[in-house]
């Protein structure tokens, strides 16, 4: 699994939830820095801030989805924005996550359970 947020904190505290749930986590501060690994190393899910320094989310989810169409993305959203949410789900993304981040459903996630839908409201 992959964990892409620019700030170490958030980085930091999601792969060791991760990584205490007998998941073995890789983090990213960049899409750039994520992009690297892109097309060496097998990827099976994907947890990435929805507004990283280089790069949105979303357009690091276009970028990537055609290197592994198997692997499952989600983005991580500071806040409710309907519209940013809209863009996701049209694009394909598997999952939208709004902080603060609820442990159970990112475990879910990562694990492969299925997901209701996100309510923004």
């Amino acid at each position: 699994m992959c964990v892409i947020d620019g700030d170490a904190a958030v980085r930091d505290s999601l792969s060791t939830l991760m990584s205490l749930n007998g998941v073995d986590v890789t983090g990213f501060a960049s899409g750039a820095d994520f992009l690297s690994c892109c097309g060496v190393t097998p990827i099976h899910c994907v947890v990435c801030e929805a507004e990283l320094p280089d790069i949105t989310g979303l357009e690091l989810f276009i970028r990537f989805k055609p290197l592994y169409p198997h692997s499952r993305f989600a983005l991580l959203m500071s806040r409710s924005n309907r519209p940013a949410l809209e863009m996701a789900r049209s694009a394909g993304v598997d999952a939208v996550f709004c902080k603060p981040l609820v442990n159970r459903r990112l475990r879910d996630f990562v694990r492969r359970t299925p997901l209701p839908e996100v309510d923004l409201r």
